[in-house]
């Protein structure tokens, strides 16, 4: 038994580490820029939205509500989904996966470190958009402007990416063991996120995984809305356990597939 704690101790302790040298090494890739342009978009497009609605005075509260739900809606599934995939499909594309298979990391623990990295890019792209939020917001002179308003935009636009971070896993995982196959899961991800506009309108708010993340938030925005906590907070937890299993059965489908393609060939040659 404690040797079994031994070594799961070690194979957390080799995933933060991976998780770790992740989140650095994407100083070095030029994707990190895309997904900070995307939050910048993201808020000038909820400007431009403001600008359209005259005589409408836009707090804090409303304009980083606005934002919240272009991102969620438009931006933020896609963009988490390429940063990611891309993190696991660089290991591929510069050759280096099986070389570092060769050390003492399994395949499963690799994938795992890679996807706490995400967790922590959907962090800091939380704290850029709250950044060009403010920005945004005191360069446009709304009213409204107060600490305690700051913090509670932060917190909730940080819940809201881990959310729906949550939400786009098992698409980032499936993706992630196939070759090439990352921004097939970039596509779908924008549909999911899309299709969230549609089910938070049809009461569908609750059970929709993208969209789970609002009542979590409690998200208002100018309206009483009534969320079941609940059951928002058991649909994330069914996306966390799908991935979960997703991640215990992870295998690299390239060297597999290369595998069961070199039998039939040994087989012909014993023959």
């Amino acid at each position: 038994m404690s040797d079994y704690i031994v070594k799961k101790k070690v194979e957390v302790d080799i995933m933060l580490r991976v998780a770790k040298t992740e989140f650095y090494k994407l100083k070095r890739y030029s994707v990190i820029w895309i997904g900070v342009a995307t939050m910048l978009t993201v808020v000038l497009l909820s400007r431009l939205m403001a600008v359209a609605t005259d005589g409408t005075v836009h707090t804090l509260e409303q304009f980083s509500g606005t934002v919240i739900w272009n991102n969620f809606s438009l931006i933020f599934p896609a963009t988490i989904t390429l940063i990611v995939g891309y993190i696991i499909e660089r290991e591929r594309v510069e050759d280096t996966l099986k070389n570092i298979l060769t050390i003492p990391l399994s395949y499963r623990n690799l994938l795992t470190g890679k996807i706490i990295a995400g967790g922590a890019v959907a962090v800091f792209l939380a704290f850029i958009e709250f950044i060009f939020t403010m920005l945004v917001f005191i360069i446009s002179k709304f009213p409204g402007l107060s600490f305690s308003g700051m913090i509670l935009a932060f917190v909730k636009m940080t819940v809201m990416n881990l959310c729906v971070y949550i939400a786009v896993l098992p698409i980032i995982i499936f993706t992630g063991q196939r070759s090439g196959s990352f921004m097939a899961g970039v596509g779908f991800s924008f549909f999911y996120g899309f299709v969230g506009t549609f089910a938070s309108g049809h009461g569908l708010g609750n059970v929709y995984p993208i969209t789970a993340g609002l009542g979590i938030i409690n998200y208002q925005n100018g309206e009483e809305v009534t969320y079941n906590v609940v059951l928002s907070v058991s649909v994330l937890m069914v996306m966390l356990i799908i991935s979960t299993v997703m991640l215990c059965s992870a295998q690299n489908r390239v060297s597999s597939e290369k595998n069961k393609s070199k039998k039939p060939r040994n087989k012909s040659r014993r023959k």
